[in-house]
């Protein structure tokens, strides 16, 4: 079994965050069949051979993905797509922190 570990920092509010993650998760169970489900401030997903969570806080998004045995061969490659379309989503919603200045 493989996992994936993503954060990014955003710059949303709470709502709107969890208003993104929750657009996001209506897309993969429309596209991918997966279910979630929210338990406080994390949303947890799984399908045949997917499963993980993803935790909203005001300041970031902590995402964790298990690939079954599978997908494992390819878990590059779904990594670096999801780290895409996160980083696509929190940009296109000006959502990105600023440039770290090694401060």
């Amino acid at each position: 079994m493989s996992k994936i570990h993503i954060v990014r920092r955003h710059t949303l509010s709470l709502e709107d965050a969890k208003a993104e993650v929750e657009r996001i998760a209506q897309r993969i169970e429309s596209d991918y069949g997966a279910e979630y489900a929210w338990d406080g401030d994390t949303l947890c997903f799984a399908r045949s051979g997917v499963s993980g969570h993803i935790t909203v806080s005001d300041e970031s998004l902590d995402l964790t993905v298990r690939l079954g045995l599978l997908l494992s061969a390819i878990a590059g490659q779904i990594e670096q797509q999801i780290t895409a379309k996160v980083d696509e989503t929190l940009a296109a919603r000006g959502a990105a922190p600023p440039p770290d200045d090694g401060a």
